[in-house]
């Protein structure tokens, strides 16, 4: 009876740890939303009501620096998430970042993805053009020129084609958007 005893007893302390290890994964995910996104969308809204620019800035930069921090998660996803406390550190990072206090995403952008992004900047901006005129292949080649594109394609060849295919659409759509628009205002001035 005693042996049965702990031999449950230690079975069910194997079993709550998953599940605690679980609902605080949950409470973190849940806050990190509301950091990551809620927030920073709902200031970035007052900041574009606002006549003050320097929220602008601070939002701007948020964006930017997020938007970089989720390229690097999804690069490393298979090994960052085995990491201890990682949640944790994400949640407290993003609060970091989005806090107009600490201005963290600022600090950041200056100090690593600035100098990174300039010197990217003419490689972007061509394969930018080149999906907003929907020429995939020339984006392809130009991006590699400066990327593995086979190694990029092996680690997930639907994902490039859907991700350029689906960049060239909505650079189509915008294009049709703009010109509905301004043939739609052309119209009531006539």
């Amino acid at each position: 009876f005693v042996r049965h005893a702990c031999h449950t007893a230690q079975l069910e302390a194997r079993l709550s740890r998953p599940l605690a290890h679980k609902m605080l994964s949950a409470i973190f995910r849940v806050y990190t939303f509301f950091l990551g996104f809620l927030y920073p969308a709902y200031a970035s809204y007052k900041a574009i009501e606002s006549d003050a620019t320097d929220d602008d800035t601070q939002w701007l930069t948020y964006w930017v620096v997020y938007s970089m921090m989720m390229i690097f998660e999804s690069v490393a996803d298979s090994f960052v998430f085995w990491i201890p406390g990682y949640r944790f550190a994400k949640c407290a990072f993003i609060f970091w970042l989005a806090s107009p206090r600490f201005k963290g995403a600022i600090v950041l952008y200056e100090k690593v993805f600035k100098d990174a992004l300039r010197h990217a900047e003419p490689v972007i901006d061509s394969i930018s053009h080149a999906l907003a005129k929907g020429d995939i292949n020339t984006a392809r080649k130009e991006l590699g020129k400066h990327v593995d594109v086979d190694k990029l394609q092996k680690f997930g060849s639907d994902a490039f084609e859907k991700t350029m295919s689906a960049a060239a659409e909505a650079s189509k759509r915008a294009k049709e958007g703009i010109a509905a628009a301004n043939a739609g205002g052309n119209a009531k001035k006539d």
